[in-house]
């Protein structure tokens, strides 16, 4: 007897016996457009350190050298 499956966010019957994830369609398409934002910003964040990270190392330094 298998146990029947269920979305851990809404509680809807997962039919699809290769879901491992656990979530339905749409909650799975919700948490993926929400993990490419978070990845977006991420790297956004990156460049921005990348870029001006020396220049407010340098600052904070000198602030802590006062």
């Amino acid at each position: 007897m298998s146990k029947e499956k269920t979305c851990k966010v809404c509680g809807r019957i997962i039919t699809d016996e290769k879901n491992k994830t656990g979530l339905c369609p749409k909650h799975q398409k919700e948490g993926i457009n929400i993990l490419g934002g978070v990845g977006i910003g991420a790297g956004a964040l990156l460049i921005g350190l990348k870029k001006y990270g020396p220049k407010i190392a340098s600052a904070a330094i000198k602030i802590i050298k006062r």
